[in-house]
Parts: structure tokens; sequence; C-alpha cells
């Protein structure tokens, strides 16, 4: 395919991302946002090169909407769900000091791993409660009831367990050349970004508290996370982040 006939695909792309944004049509957005990346980095190109035309062009920016870490289930699973997608979809999170996270990145970047985020977190809290459910009926047939602190903790470990399963998910694909180039820029970018904005880095770090868990729920949630699809489309009924 031509370079210029790369463009001009791109820029359709990015009219029908924008324009199913607008329109709360999340499933459009998300798919027309990866392919935008396919191509992007296929032909080793950036927005910039695409022209005003096609937007902004390749601006790193904080992510406007902030996502909440607290859970029922222990804040270290979504930190590290969330850690795992914008590292290997050209982003990086920040955790700020309200409990809340935000990604940092190329926009359509960010709204990838925010798509990705929201419905990984849908997917796992499912099969969470499936594998649940398979527990307690095997606890039954032994005539052994499982206490709700212990469904609970169930849980739990289930989704400590996902981010280890879903980065080995990734690592799986290997990249292409040109995927590292534009990996090494965009982190360059982001970098620059946080260096030069309100939000760097003031030294201080998060410990997040670990618990004893059921290494049964925990490999488990790994070995879902390492064979979820990442090409599903999403729903374009996707709801608000929990």
């Amino acid at each position: 395919m031509e370079k210029e006939n790369v463009i001009n695909k791109i820029r359709k792309l990015l009219r029908l991302q924008y324009g199913a944004e607008k329109i709360g049509s999340t499933g459009e957005a998300y798919a027309a946002a990866k392919m935008i990346r396919k191509l992007l980095t296929e032909y080793n190109l950036s927005l910039g090169d695409i022209g005003q035309e096609a937007g902004e062009g390749e601006t790193i920016k904080m992510g406007e909407d902030a996502i909440p870490y607290a859970d029922k289930y222990g804040a270290n699973w979504k930190r590290d769900l969330l850690r795992v997608i914008c590292e290997y979809n050209y982003c990086k999170m920040w955790v700020r000091g309200d409990k809340k996270m935000l990604i940092v990145g190329a926009e359509h970047n960010v709204a990838v791993c925010r798509e990705l985020f929201v419905y990984l977190c849908q997917v796992f809290r499912r099969l969470a409660l499936e594998r649940l459910n398979d527990r307690v009926n095997e606890l039954m047939k032994r005539h052994i009831r499982m206490m709700e602190k212990d469904k609970e903790l169930y849980v739990r470990s289930y989704m400590e367990g996902v981010p280890f399963g879903l980065e080995e998910n990734y690592k799986e694909h290997q990249p292409t050349t040109a995927e590292t180039a534009l990996v090494l820029s965009q982190s360059r970018l982001i970098e620059d970004y946080i260096t030069q904005s309100r939000y760097r880095n003031t030294g201080k770090t998060h410990k997040a508290k670990r618990t004893e868990l059921y290494r049964e729920a925990v490999e488990e949630g790994i070995e879902d996370g390492r064979n979820v699809s990442l090409n599903k489309q999403l729903d374009r009924k996707q709801g608000k982040v929990e």
C-alpha cells in the first residue's frame, strides 16, 4: 500500500473514531483506534505525519477521566491491571493521592487503554465469580461450607493473579522492529511530558499491602489472564469503571 493511501485511510479511521466517541459508540471507537495504531506502527508513521486534517497530532496528554482503584477485592489488582495495559499500549499509568489513576499518552492510545481496562475488568469479574461458584460447589459435595469472608478472599486472590497472566499474554506476541521503535519514542515523549508538567514525580512511592491469598485462585487468575482475547471488540453500551 502506498504511503499516501495509508495516510488517507488513517484520516478516515480518525474521523470514524472521533465521530463514534461523540455518540458514545465505544465499540467502533476502540476498533478504529486499534487499526490506526496498527497502521502507524506498520508504516512507521506518527499522527504528525498525517496532518492537521486528521486531528490534533501526536500530542502527549494526561487522560481527563480519573479511574478509582479502591475496590471490594483490594486495590492491588486494579493498579497492576492498568499498569500492564498501559505498558503494552504505549502509555503510562499515573497514580494520584486520592486513590485514583490517570493514563498518560497520545490521545488515541489513552482511549484504547481506558476501554481495554473497562472491558477486562468486566470480563475478569465475571470469570472470578464463575471460578468461585465452581469452588463452592466442589466444597459442597464434600459437605464443606465456604464462609462469606473466604469467598471474598477467593475472588480477591483470583483478581490479583490476573495481571501476571495478562502480562504473559502480551509477551507472547513478540513486537516488530517498528513497534519497538514506537514504544521507545512514546516512552520518551511521555517522560518529557511528566517531567515538564505539574504531575512530575515527587519521589513518593505507593507501598501496596499484600495479604495471604488462595494459591489455587491466584493460579486460576493467571491462567485466565494468559488466555483472554485482547482483540475482542467492546460492547457499545459499556458502563463506567467501578
